[in-house]
């Protein structure tokens, strides 16, 4: 019986396998490796990349080899190979981590109209791809008949060759399926599943005294969005003690530093990862205690102007923050304005609310974009648009509030967006601050116990943040059992539950891992449409 046998992949990578074209002290999470063909499926298409891993916008593709057996040593005349493509599941959602919340989400082809667990159902891939059909002409290996999922090629030596180009969306599939064509009797092979990824390279930099970053651990918490994220080594600068004079310089300031230090900037598919010292000067106790005792919350202003206040007796111009305590509950607010009354003297304190991105959606890039959706939560209320709708945080209307004024709270990360034209976008830069007061002690000059997890989930949200997420979605994490929140919230904010209210006692659960819809967005993102990178 003849037979046919997949036997070289071009295009493919297999995890765990070096790469021999990976940049000097960088080492790369997968490498091609000749005849693996995936069977494990675990094998890796890049997206926007040539058959030699090189950046190719709008091209993801392999090149598949074939070797044919026959025991009369001769094959019929014409005869050819036939390719068939298969769009498989994506088995993600089915893994036994994933919380059973999520999984529609993750794969909603997976279930019924009425969110009932139907099985594992193929023909979900959602990208598209920069040819149709999909198939390409290997010189020597004429190709005939081509449909989307099938094709025929030539034989020539017993050998044939023939390209497939794959869509343009991770976590999308293929298995593709060969056979001689016009023969009774034949042995058929095919590939495993081969999966598309995206593979950025993070150009390390770390300033001299900063302490090493544990950018061993990131790379697994993008694995359920299909992205590698591939370090250099680590460069090392000179130090520089505070990036900018205060907080209102901070952005500029971050945005030049990184100019100066990022040498792969505009270069396709590098993000860059900066290990600094301080932002800015910063107070190095709380807030001064300006009040405590009990308010009165109310609101004033119409429609999307609306929020809520508090008022305290004297001048207290530079109140910064307010706590409210209740059975046991406490929620800080910043002050977002200042109004000094008279009569008697006192000062009103319109509050910020903490928003929630809760509806965010993949898309170029732009803050306008990450944060077009939002939901504002306050004391005794959530404004969603003009709506205004109780109840809110739920916090009594008269209520125990400490007031302080500005203090030593500042950022621990940052990730420095660019300007083109009007729009605003994330670029792919990252600034972690390792002597955050947290997380440094500076009598010992040295970390604080549980630097490394705190700086892990810092770098995670952040990185995150390059593919154009919002943070502050509401969700708890894609895992199960459910103990952690989406690494994107504040720790500080409650999260939401299917009606999109608030959920009391879920405040500092944020943990290293993105929620569901995360998930599913970042892989829908198509990095190259993002005009803050510049990756031409």
């Amino acid at each position: 019986m003849s037979a046919v046998r997949i036997v070289d992949i071009k295009g493919l990578y297999q995890p765990g396998f070096p790469d021999p074209s990976a940049p000097p002290g960088e080492t790369r999470a997968a490498g091609y490796n000749p005849g693996y063909t995936s069977l494990d499926g675990q094998g890796r298409v890049y997206i926007n990349r040539d058959l030699d891993g090189r950046w190719a916008r709008n091209t993801q593709l392999i090149e598949i080899t074939v070797e044919v057996t026959s025991p009369e040593g001769d094959l019929p005349e014409g005869a050819r190979i036939r390719w068939s493509a298969l769009d498989p599941d994506d088995p993600f959602n089915e893994r036994p981590e994933v919380h059973p919340d999520w999984a529609p989400t993750l794969d909603e082809n997976d279930y019924d109209a009425a969110g009932n667990y139907v099985g594992p159902t193929g023909d979900d891939n959602e990208g598209t791809q920069d040819r149709s059909p999909g198939w390409e002409e290997v010189e020597g290996y004429a190709l005939l008949d081509a449909t989307e999922t099938s094709a025929s090629t030539a034989i020539e030596g017993m050998r044939s060759k023939i390209r497939r180009h794959m869509t343009d969306i991770a976590g999308d599939n293929l298995i593709v399926r060969a056979e001689i064509e016009g023969l009774a009797e034949t042995a058929a092979d095919e590939t495993g599943i081969m999966t598309l990824w995206r593979r950025i390279d993070v150009e390390h930099v770390r300033m001299e005294s900063a302490p090493p970053l544990p950018v061993e651990r990131v790379p697994e918490h993008f694995e359920p969005v299909f992205t590698q994220l591939d370090f250099t080594e680590e460069r090392v600068i000179q130090d520089r003690r505070r990036l900018a004079l205060d907080a209102g310089t901070l952005g500029e300031a971050a945005s030049r530093f990184v100019a100066e230090v990022f040498s792969h900037a505009g270069d396709p598919g590098w993000f860059c990862l900066i290990a600094a010292l301080e932002p800015y000067p910063v107070p190095q106790t709380p807030g001064a205690l300006l009040f405590t005792g009990m308010v009165t919350i109310r609101a004033g202003g119409e429609g999307e102007r609306r929020r809520e206040y508090v008022e305290i007796p004297g001048e207290h111009p530079d109140a910064s923050q307010v706590t409210f305590r209740w059975d046991g509950d406490a929620v800080s607010f910043a002050v977002a304005i200042v109004t000094l009354l008279s009569d008697p003297p006192r000062t009103r304190l319109w509050l910020d609310p903490h928003d929630i991105q809760s509806e965010f959606t993949a898309g170029d890039g732009s803050v306008a974009h990450a944060y077009r959706r939002r939901l504002f939560f306050f004391p005794r209320a959530r404004r969603r648009g003009a709506a205004w709708e109780p109840p809110g945080y739920g916090i009594p209307s008269r209520v125990q509030a400490d007031v302080r004024g500005p203090g030593a709270a500042y950022v621990v990360g940052m990730s420095p967006t660019i300007d083109v034209g009007p729009a605003r976008y994330f670029a792919g830069r990252t600034i972690v601050f390792t002597h955050h007061r947290a997380w440094w002690d500076p009598a010992l000059a040295e970390p604080r116990p549980g630097y490394e997890e705190r700086a892990l989930h810092t770098i995670v949200h952040e990185l995150t943040h390059a593919f154009g997420m919002p943070h502050k979605c509401g969700y708890f994490d894609y895992r199960t059992p459910r103990r952690t929140t989406c690494c994107m919230n504040y720790r500080s904010h409650w999260m939401i539950d299917a009606d999109q209210q608030l959920i009391p006692g879920t405040a500092g659960l944020v943990g290293n891992d993105l929620c569901g819809r995360h998930v599913k967005e970042t892989r829908r993102v198509r990095l190259e449409s993002n005009r803050g990178l510049r990756w031409r």
